[in-house]
């Protein structure tokens, strides 16, 4: 993922990857302490970048000390046109505070909100018809010995204010923005000593500065009971310094010839991994499942989608014609970030497609499966002189290009709407039951782009990989769904 995308879209983490990541967590000292991610758009998540997540959310911190609470400032310097550090520096270095081993939870609550915006959960503030896209979204980070050492080197700020916001003093950064779709242009910074934090303020490019800015002056922030351990818990130094998971050593490409990669046809029946739950409540994992993608079929409406609910995010997809909307793809040569920014040399106009298809899934052990998770993921891949290739739509370049964007709602990977569901897990992407020899037929979709139409491949494997060859979908196999 591109570092400057990053600061614009919080990753989400996947519900497998959740619950990886708190196992791991309780056989560290029990450490209960969640994490509460975003539910937004998923993007490059591999079986690499589990093992990275749950190694990163158990490393240990280490207790340090701080000169006198009131003595730390948050401090911003400019550096070239477009890019900015950001520290933190203390007044002297006598009054040595220590961090405890554990410290209180707390709450955030905001005194000031919005006209129209609501609090989706305790830590999400949007307005309705934007759901799941803008608004605020809030985080925290713990202040370590290593806060001093490092600043942040942050590109493409196109503004920067230090400033004190109510009790807290704090940075406002707003980014470089070509088109407002509902990503995160803005953030604020707050210092927070006292309580031993920084808080992050993720703002939406649906925010107007002077709301974000109010929002800020007027956060509460309140101690409650639940005590939570200091070491393992996300710090300041490494939320500006992160850690980028390289894109460098993903397996893209895969030759024809080393039959690597089965490829299965429409209405052709083959074998995966599936996990769930046995009769007892136990988590299960068995390889007796068979699919087959039954149908598929593309419309210029919603009308396969029948009676059944419309995914809120589709719900500007349709025009007063009662079709899909075109899509302006804007392709963007990137600027160096310092001196430069990106801009759009090119636009172009594209339809956009509903990609429905038919799965069925069916039991073949001896013994019910509840709670059954099935994954559907769109994955786009071309096939040339003997090799397939994965590609991100957005990320292909070309003559006087770096990248592709665009202000429809066209995306591949996960599928956005699945007709099985049930209130269980953080998804709904689950099969309540599925007994011995019983089979249950899935209705998946996707809005893409019409070109794309042409490459497009299924994975039911149960990594839900979509821009590298993992291990589960080079042993299960990709559904060929292309549509000319």
């Amino acid at each position: 993922m591109r570092l400057e995308d990053m600061k614009k879209e919080i990753p989400p983490t996947p519900e497998f990857i959740h619950k990886m990541i708190q196992s791991e967590v309780e056989k560290q000292l029990h450490n209960t302490k969640v994490i509460h991610i975003q539910t937004r758009r998923t993007k490059k998540w591999t079986s690499a970048r589990v093992a990275a997540a749950a190694a990163i959310c158990v490393l240990a911190t280490s207790t340090v000390s701080y000169a006198g609470m009131k003595m730390y400032h948050m401090y911003l310097e400019k550096q070239g046109n477009f890019r900015v550090a950001v520290g933190i520096k203390s007044d002297d270095n006598t009054g040595n505070m220590v961090i405890p081993e554990k410290i209180h939870d707390i709450d955030i609550t905001a005194g000031y909100i919005p006209a129209g915006m609501e609090w989706v959960d305790e830590l999400h503030l949007e307005y309705p018809e934007h759901s799941r896209t803008g608004g605020f979204s809030f985080n925290t980070a713990l202040l370590d010995r290593d806060d001093r050492d490092k600043v942040m080197q942050d590109e493409n700020v196109v503004e920067c204010e230090e400033k004190t916001f109510g009790n807290y003093e704090g940075v406002y950064l707003r980014y470089h923005d070509l088109a407002e779709d509902g990503s995160f242009n803005q953030r604020i910074y707050l210092l927070c000593p006292e309580e031993y934090r920084v808080v992050i303020i993720y703002v939406g490019d649906d925010v107007k500065k002077e709301d974000a800015v109010k929002v800020a002056e007027n956060l509460v922030l309140t101690e409650n009971s639940t005590m939570v351990e200091t070491a393992g818990m996300n710090t300041w130094s490494r939320e500006i310094s992160p850690e980028i998971l390289s894109e460098e050593g993903l397996e893209t490409t895969v030759d024809t010839a080393d039959s690597r990669l089965p490829v299965h046809q429409i209405g052709e029946t083959f074998d995966l991994s599936a996990s769930g739950e046995d009769s007892s409540g136990q988590y299960i994992m068995t390889d007796q499942i068979s699919v087959c993608v039954d149908s598929v079929q593309t419309a210029d409406d919603l009308q396969l989608l029948g009676q059944n609910q419309i995914p809120e995010e589709w719900a500007d997809a349709i025009g007063a014609d009662g079709r899909l909307v075109t899509n302006t793809l804007s392709y963007i040569k990137s600027g160096d970030g310092v001196n430069s920014l990106d801009e759009v040399v090119k636009t172009e106009d594209v339809k956009q497609k509903l990609l429905y298809v038919t799965v069925t899934y069916t039991n073949h052990s001896d013994e019910e499966i509840n709670h059954m998770l099935y994954l559907g993921t769109l994955t786009l891949m071309t096939h040339e002189d003997g090799r397939y290739q994965i590609y991100d739509p957005q990320e292909q370049s070309g003559d006087g290009y770096d990248r592709i964007a665009w202000d429809g709602i066209a995306r591949t990977a996960e599928m956005t709407y699945s007709s099985v569901s049930e209130d269980y897990g953080d998804g709904g992407n689950y099969i309540s039951s599925l007994k011995p020899g019983e089979s249950v037929q899935v209705n998946m979709a996707w809005i893409v782009n019409e070109g794309d139409l042409e490459n497009a491949y299924l994975n039911l494997s149960d990594d839900g990989a979509a821009y590298e060859f993992s291990d589960s979908m080079l042993k299960t196999g990709l559904a060929d769904i292309r549509q000319q």
